[in-house]
């Protein structure tokens, strides 16, 4: 009899357990997060999305010009966790489906320049020996700060199509995240920023590395 009772509560623990784990999965697609049950807090999350990326000026609504091709998007949901493991937030972003970009048309260069670990341990050993304060930025919504060169055109966001532009499209004028340029124009963008404050690219070695003389 003991026996069976803990087995019986193994088994509500697992239950328990599995609904957890259910309430906190992610969604693969609109469709999916919409019949949820999280589908409240997808929903006021995907909206915080669409009011980022119009505060940004993201695209504008046009017609598609002739013999172009849209590129497609699509929502990637996130659950966000606390160091203590309960929910911070729930996170929907829009990204651009940069497979079905075409180069020549959709995008040229796409390289961007990432930081090497030896930098950083360099710059962290430096810090320490000169007795120098570090400060660290995160930038919200980063590539939507880079300005794109190129015209891309991509289908209005499930969910969010606009009623009064029914069958326009999004000419994008931000570099959206999913984007084979997107990382490139960021870099760009921010490039030009600490350049006009006064920093100089470190040419010479690690040229995401600025250093203000």
């Amino acid at each position: 009899e003991y026996r069976r009772h803990n087995a019986a509560t193994e088994e509500e623990i697992a239950r328990a357990s599995n609904a957890a784990v259910a309430s906190f999965a992610e969604p693969a697609t609109y469709r999916a997060a919409m019949s949820s049950d999280a589908r409240d807090r997808w929903e006021q999350a995907m909206r915080k999305e669409i009011a980022s990326l119009q505060k940004h000026g993201t695209w504008e609504l046009v017609d598609l010009p002739p013999g172009r091709k849209p590129v497609k998007c699509k929502w990637v949901y996130k659950v966000k966790f606390k160091a203590d493991g309960s929910v911070e937030r729930y996170k929907a972003r829009l990204v651009a489906k940069g497979f079905t970009q075409v180069r020549g048309v959709d995008f040229e260069e796409t390289f961007a320049p990432v930081a090497r670990l030896d930098s950083l341990r360099y710059l962290l050993a430096l810090a320490a020996l000169k007795d120098w304060e570090i400060h660290q930025v995160d930038v919200k919504s980063a590539y939507l700060n880079g300005e794109l060169d190129e015209e891309i055109y991509m289908e209005q966001p499930e969910g969010f199509e606009a009623v009064e532009a029914s069958g326009k499209v999004c000419r994008l004028l931000k570099a959206l995240y999913g984007l084979k340029q997107a990382g490139r124009q960021w870099h760009l963008r921010r490039r030009a920023v600490l350049e006009a404050l006064g920093f100089t690219a470190f040419d010479t070695g690690d040229v995401s590395i600025f250093v203000l003389r």
